[in-house]
């Protein structure tokens, strides 16, 4: 991994950033993209942004562009393609009816390889013909979706500029991923070992992953040029007072907060076991418990918790803007998140959620299974980890946090251990393979 160079003067040089997944669309897949632009500039770099214009998705934020208010930062934004042109203009999609999302989603991974932005990935190789690639030093393209990789490797194809390939999700391992035929997944694999082996350097957000790659391009020798950059909190989000304050929990209550979206297997249903087990035994503890839930809950979930008793304990703010999700992270006593799944391939996961968990200092409740976001929470004091399926020991965990509200002694975050994921400092790790691959 090459060394994290300190912030000082450079001669500028100039990064294509290709991330369809870009503010004002919200969600988390837009953080790291965001932030590695926010601070490129500062390890020489200027950036230019080629994303996707507005039209249909799930949220907005428009806070996220402050970040780039004060950065010498430009943005090409193109319309969309294909089945999104039905659509005209910005539009929130509602995000109520998880069953339904789940089966559109396996059907689009049907019919369109390797994802549905095909379309928009031949618009922009068609806008950046001429000599608009002539400005760049370096192509860095962060997925997914998969088609930026490739169209990555189409420019670098027409220009021979060195390309970075992020890999925020792994690809043919990604556990959320139906593959309908053997004919369906060779497709994709040799799809990525187009952009694995055509690009110049590679980035995971995890060791494991960075291990599947050397061990499947093996013949390659790849071993000098795929990294890990781990996923990260940004410090100023926690340190300026951008989002609403809120008044922090009583003295006889203690306030549970969850942030991000449920889907696939990550569903609150182990915590419902385990809140129904507190309220059996543990009824004073029940009754001072909160959670706070921030993002979308579909309604399938928040029957269920009515219907076994505990809906009671629980307050939806719905999706919000990334400054009032970190405010309200800010007014936590613990955080909590799960996976929630045992099941081959969630050795990949590693949500970005779990690192603005990490920058709060908050205490940590997880359930998760064996992968590399559970070996970093066990180098935290303040994580508390839980493999999925074993609600007894959710359920005294619960009670135990409590305890510890009550006494005054919930543990806080280690700020040298927190800075490990400091985001201005991962972009410095980005920078420096930057420079590895452009030369001086």
């Amino acid at each position: 991994m090459p060394a994290v160079p300190e912030l000082r003067a450079y001669r500028m040089k100039n990064v294509l950033v290709i991330a369809y997944f870009f503010p004002p669309m919200g969600f988390s897949g837009v953080q790291r993209p965001l932030k590695f632009v926010k601070y490129l500039a500062d390890y020489g770099w200027r950036a230019t942004v080629l994303t996707t214009d507005a039209h249909a998705y799930y949220a907005f934020d428009d806070s996220l562009l402050e970040d780039l208010r004060e950065r010498d930062v430009a943005i090409w934004r193109l319309p969309p393609s294909g089945i999104f042109k039905v659509v005209k203009g910005r539009k929130t999609l509602a995000l109520n009816n998880e069953r339904l999302r789940f089966v559109a989603n396996r059907v689009s991974q049907f019919f369109f390889i390797p994802d549905n932005k095909g379309g928009w990935r031949r618009r922009a190789l068609q806008y950046l013909s001429g000599n608009k690639l002539k400005a760049f030093d370096a192509i860095f393209t962060t997925a997914p979706p998969f088609s930026s990789h490739l169209l990555a490797q189409d420019l670098k194809d027409r220009s021979r500029l060195p390309v970075v390939a992020d890999f925020r999700d792994a690809w043919l391992d990604y556990p959320y991923y139906r593959y309908w035929t053997s004919w369906h997944r060779q497709r994709h694999a040799r799809m990525e070992r187009r952009v694995v082996e055509g690009s110049d350097a590679v980035i995971t957000t995890n060791p494991f992953v960075r291990n599947t790659f050397l061990e499947r391009y093996a013949e390659a020798d790849p071993k000098e040029k795929i990294h890990v950059i781990e996923q990260g909190f940004d410090p100023e989000d926690f340190a300026l007072d951008r989002g609403p304050s809120f008044p922090p929990s009583g003295p006889d209550e203690i306030n549970y907060v969850y942030s991000g979206n449920f889907y696939e297997d990550r569903r609150p249903y182990a915590l419902y076991e385990a809140l129904v087990i507190v309220k059996q035994r543990y009824p004073e503890w029940y009754a001072q418990m909160r959670f706070t839930m921030v993002g979308y809950v579909q309604e399938q979930f928040r029957a269920r918790a009515d219907e076994l008793g505990i809906g009671d304990r629980f307050a939806y703010c719905g999706y919000v803007d990334h400054t009032v999700a970190v405010a309200r992270l800010k007014q936590a006593d613990v955080v909590w998140f799960n996976i929630g799944a045992d099941d081959k391939g969630f050795e990949t996961v590693a949500p970005g959620k779990v690192f603005e968990y990490i920058g709060s200092a908050k205490p940590i409740l997880a359930i998760v299974p064996p992968n590399e976001i559970r070996t970093i929470l066990q180098g935290f004091a303040q994580a508390f980890v839980i493999p999925p399926g074993n609600s007894e020991l959710f359920a005294d965990t619960l009670v135990y946090l409590a305890r510890l509200k009550s006494d005054n002694a919930l543990p806080k975050g280690n700020s040298e251990q927190i800075d490990r994921f400091n985001r201005q400092k991962l972009t410095g790790k980005l920078a420096a393979i930057l420079d590895q691959v452009s030369g001086p």
